[in-house]
């Protein structure tokens, strides 16, 4: 049989209930019906698309016999309302009327195709956003009412609120037609109106109570925790409601609402949507775990047709209309284990990633398995005990397992099972991180360690260490190398020029190195004589100024790079704002200045990858391992996820729409939502142009030489150093010991 959805086996909860009718608790007569059973509670989650022009969304309702209808704003604050085909595809747009900044709209779309809204005018001498933008403010009120199809619009004005309803304090939680009457719920109670506007009932308490009509127009009140049958629209409920059951609680963002398919009502719990019978049991009709829903995302929830739901879900601060559809009745969520492995702890960011794969995956379930050092991990490969997926960082680990042949071909994987392709890459990044042709690692994002000077001072981006030398020596002496903020130590400038610079030494391909040079000694000698500015105590200068006087200072310390005080800045870009905003921190105006890397012979310049993930060889699960690394390098999951949203990114498609997106909020940094409450968009301090732009995509593609930290070969160095530094040992004798160490670890490691 089938009423609802598929039908399979027993109901999984049934709980009995007396209904009472006059709000005191009288018993209604009812006639016992056909069991209604349900099994198959399992559900698919699907994102589906919004209109175009949707900036926020107001609401959903269902409408018999058409569909789900969507009420939106978009970015000219105009109202409109979209219809949605049976498969959640929009159909159809229409719009009914714009306001300003100043202007709060509720809306409700009745289960006919009505729709009222409410809203509230609000006229202040402060800007909307400010603190003082409610001091003092007046407000006033107005009904609108629309015919299903958006014809026939009616304008009422309303009475003062005042009493009721304070737009600076209350949140508007719903706005509902039941009875012939308007429901205004509010945060501090609620109230019943005429469709006049006139008040019938008020109710001052936090508690809320959720009203719905159910599929026969008889009208429900449910709390957390039970609930009842009423005569009449009224704010008096009974002192005793039927309770819902032990372990079944309302879930107090989507509430209950009218039932469809043999059911009189559906119940939004906790744990699952419940559908109330015609003899007044509850059947569970959607189960939120099985179906690997986190149903706390979502703040809205609305039968949509014979085995659907839709509902809109913020996920990672994002926004998604999702499409629930229930499972065929022979399905059995049957997922096959994969193992993520990974070199160093398990953080949040790794707990993350594998969560959000495994609300997403229908054949496949991730674990983490975590491997203190690579060497445990090159263990493991040799027994039965290996990941199917291996995270870790550095290039130099990925040739280093390619050698071993623990890692598999990513261009055979996807060959073989689908997924991206090399094309779906950014050049750069496929020609940092192929090795002979073939890709055996792939990183989610990339940054920059970066250099900035002014323009005349160095003309290019790429220097070898003699013109960088060159350079120096032509600078009036009274020029310092840095300022006080960056570089003020001699320690500094070898971590700048050396141990921050490894692969201006180290060909980890070849596993090779080249420090043993008579350059790297010179090195090591101008680390010692370089002009630095004298010492800083910035303790005691904390101490003794304000922060008025330390924000002024730092500017100050930061001019002396653009003024030509100093001439070298070192900076970090993660995304095209932080790459933009050096700009801008330095104080420079447009050609007035060069980025560029510590010097090298390389021709091209560094980029430094993020963790890298690689399809283990003798895993148990490669397709699973591989599907795992296509889902978490997907365009959808890169530009929602908060760690790589405003990224740079490895993937093309994915890269052009979050810089589009960061260019747009430099240019719109902020917006007022349709409370009056004032957001801030992350994009860059100012607007980015184009040629900025294209000067970042200029220096992207340059950039194929990986950046590998190396935290061993970083101590050797520095140890090696310091004892140059305290003079037990000659530049010429440093190098060597270096060139040494080095080789032994390279030549054990590759």
């Amino acid at each position: 049989m089938k009423k609802l959805l598929s039908l399979l086996t027993a109901l999984t909860f049934i709980c009995s209930m007396t209904a009472c009718s006059d709000g005191k608790g009288g018993n209604e007569s009812l006639q016992a019906t056909e069991e209604i059973t349900v099994s198959q509670t399992m559900y698919k989650e699907e994102h589906m698309d919004f209109p175009e022009d949707k900036r926020f969304v107001d609401g959903m309702t269902y409408i018999d016999g058409q569909g789900v209808r969507m009420i939106y704003t978009n970015s000219e604050n105009c109202y409109k309302y979209a219809d949605y085909d049976e498969n959640m595809a929009v159909k159809s747009t229409a719009e009914l009327f714009a306001v300003d900044n100043n202007t709060r709209v509720c809306f409700e779309c009745a289960d006919d195709g009505t729709m009222i809204a409410l809203l509230t005018y609000i006229d202040s001498e402060y800007e909307v956003g400010t603190p003082e933008y409610f001091d003092n403010a007046e407000f006033s009120f107005e009904l609108r009412k629309y015919a299903p199809d958006g014809s026939g619009e009616e304008i009422i004005p309303l009475p003062e609120l005042g009493n009721y309803y304070d737009p600076s304090a209350d949140i508007v939680r719903s706005l509902k037609l039941i009875d012939g009457k308007i429901l205004l719920s509010l945060s501090s109670g609620q109230l019943i109106m005429d469709m006049n506007g006139s008040i019938l009932e008020s109710r001052q308490e936090s508690s809320f109570i959720y009203y719905c009509e159910d599929s026969s127009g008889k009208i429900i009140a449910a709390a957390d925790t039970g609930y009842c049958y009423m005569d009449k629209l009224s704010l008096d409920l009974p002192e005793n409601m039927t309770e819902y059951g032990e372990y079944l609680r309302l879930n107090l963002n989507l509430g209950v609402s009218k039932g469809y398919g043999g059911f009189k009502a559906f119940f939004m719990f906790n744990s699952g949507v419940y559908g109330l019978t015609e003899n007044n049991t509850f059947v569970e009709v959607f189960n939120y775990n099985n179906s690997l829903v986190s149903i706390s995302d979502y703040r809205n929830l609305v039968y949509a047709g014979e085995g659907k739901f839709a509902g809109i879900s913020n996920e990672m601060e994002h926004t998604f209309l999702s499409k629930l559809t229930v499972r065929p009745d022979d399905y059995v969520m049957n997922r096959e284990d994969v193992v993520i492995g990974l070199v160093g702890d398990i953080y949040t960011t790794d707990q993350e990633l594998v969560s959000n794969y495994n609300k997403k995956s229908d054949s496949y379930k991730a674990e983490l398995k975590s491997y203190g050092e690579m060497d445990d991990f090159t263990a493991a490969v040799l027994t039965d005990e290996a990941p199917d997926c291996i995270s870790y960082i550095g290039t130099y680990n990925m040739r280093r397992l390619k050698n071993l042949g623990a890692v598999m071909d990513m261009y055979e994987l996807s060959e073989k099972y689908g997924g991206f392709k090399k094309e779906d890459i950014l050049d750069n990044v496929t020609e940092a991180l192929e090795i002979d042709g073939k890709l055996y690692g792939i990183s989610q994002k990339f940054q920059f360690e970066l250099a900035i000077g002014r323009s005349d001072i160095f003309p290019k981006g790429k220097m070898t260490w003699q013109e960088f030398k060159d350079i120096y020596d032509s600078t009036s002496e009274d020029v310092y190398f840095s300022n006080i903020s960056d570089m003020n130590t001699k320690e500094d400038v070898f971590r700048f020029l050396c141990a921050n610079n490894l692969n201006a030494f180290i060909d980890f391909e070849k596993g090779e190195c080249h420090f043993d040079t008579p350059e790297f000694a010179e090195m090591l000698e101008f680390t010692q004589t370089v002009r630095l500015m004298p010492e800083f105590d910035w303790q005691a200068f904390y101490d003794s100024h304000t922060e008025d006087e330390i924000v002024l200072f730092q500017q100050e310390d930061r001019n002396r790079i653009s003024n030509g005080e100093a001439m070298i800045a070192t900076g970090y870009a993660h995304d095209l704002g932080s790459f933009i905003d050096l700009k801008h921190f330095y104080n420079f105006g447009d050609g007035e200045y060069t980025i560029f890397n510590a010097p090298s012979d390389n021709p091209q310049s560094n980029i430094t990858f993020d963790m890298l993930y690689s399809v283990v060889t003798n895993g148990k699960c490669p397709e699973g391992a591989w599907d795992y690394i296509n889902f978490i390098t997907s365009e959808h999951f890169l530009t929602t996820y908060l760690q790589t949203e405003r990224s740079f990114v490895t993937f093309k498609d994915a890269f052009k729409n979050i810089n589009e997106q960061i260019r747009y909020y430099s240019e719109h940094p902020s917006y007022v939502d349709e409370q009056g409450l004032t957001h801030y968009n992350y994009g860059a301090q100012k607007p980015i142009t184009d040629a900025e732009y294209n000067m970042v995509l200029e220096y992207i593609s340059n950039c194929t030489i990986p950046r590998d930290y190396n935290e061993t070969l970083y101590n050797i160095l520095t140890e090696e150093y310091n004892a140059f530094a305290a003079g037990d040992k000659t530049a010429a004798e440093c190098a060597d010991i270096i060139q040494n160490r080095v080789s032994i670890y390279l030549s054990e490691n590759s």
